[in-house]
């Protein structure tokens, strides 16, 4: 359920369930949900230039697998900081169970904050589910 602030997310590649892709978000409130994608065993998503109104400079990110007709499944909760200041914030989920699925991931909190207020912008965030890089 998205809260409060509309969000607006520019896509820069196609397919509405295309494994990996590349995309920005400009004031999102937590309960902001990203597109979906599908996936199975691992999915490693990476922000940079991250903005925010909030006083503290993070955002916690979930993945959640996403069940039609079923309550959706939660994986670990990763709280990004770095690209607040500069640099890359990096998550990594290797839990996800096998076999192909549709995946997103919601901004949990903002700040610390889970409620509507702050709002977060993200200059590009990368969704890579290919392990390519070595850098687990």
């Amino acid at each position: 359920m998205v809260l409060g602030t509309a969000a607006v997310i520019t896509l820069a590649l196609a397919p509405t369930a295309e494994a990996n892709w590349t995309s920005s978000i400009t004031a999102a409130s937590p309960g902001f949900e990203s597109r979906r994608w599908q996936d199975e065993l691992y999915s490693q998503i990476t922000f940079h230039d991250c903005r925010t109104d909030a006083t503290t400079h993070s955002t916690d990110v979930q993945i959640w697998r996403d069940r039609t007709a079923l309550p959706d499944l939660s994986y670990d909760n990763k709280t990004y900081t770095a690209c607040f200041s500069g640099s890359v914030s990096n998550g990594e989920w290797t839990d996800l169970p096998a076999g192909i699925e549709d995946y997103y991931f919601e901004i949990m909190k903002i700040g610390g904050s889970g409620v509507a207020g702050p709002v977060l912008t993200v200059g590009s965030l990368t969704v890579d589910t290919t392990k390519v890089d070595g850098t687990g």
